[in-house]
């Protein structure tokens, strides 16, 4: 799902950077946002060792248009108040091979994890990510589904 080991990487919504940890050993560059300035705090202290190998943002303006190869959304997209313009900015952001992942809770009902009205399945992530096409589908364990996406 991640070849090479030079890739530029965000990863929207990392909270404390569980992901983050995962996600170095494949990036040249790693971005970190989210905007929870207490969880990002806790995730830049993971990844004192880095430098500027990885960035902690609380937006992703910053990022150049065109420069990254890997979105991740995990358990995250669902969260954003606005998205529409989310979307609109990982296409900004993203090369023109760029791919999107999301990992995300299933639909059904477990007594934990977000609402089931704020929950999301496939269709409706190709809704938000319309010029996208389902490259792969996975499963990381019994709650959650994943996709990988890429311009269509």
């Amino acid at each position: 799902m991640l070849p090479g080991k030079d890739l530029v990487i965000a990863d929207i919504g990392c909270g404390r950077g569980y992901y983050a940890q995962y996600l170095i050993g494949y990036s040249s560059l790693l971005y970190c946002i989210d905007i929870d300035k207490e969880e990002l705090t806790a995730a830049e202290s993971r990844f004192k060792g880095y430098g500027k190998r990885v960035r902690f943002l609380v937006s992703t303006s910053a990022i150049p248009a065109g420069s990254v190869d890997v979105i991740l959304y995990a358990n995250s997209f669902h969260d954003i108040g606005d998205k529409d313009g989310a979307s609109e900015e990982a296409d900004r952001i993203l090369k023109p091979r760029g791919r999107i992942i999301v990992v995300d809770w299933k639909k059904d009902t477990v007594p934990f994890g977000p609402p089931r009205s704020i929950r999301m399945d496939e269709a409706d992530y190709l809704g938000f990510f319309s010029g996208f096409k389902t490259m792969k589908r996975f499963e990381p364990d019994q709650r959650h589904f994943g996709l990988v996406l890429r311009r269509a």
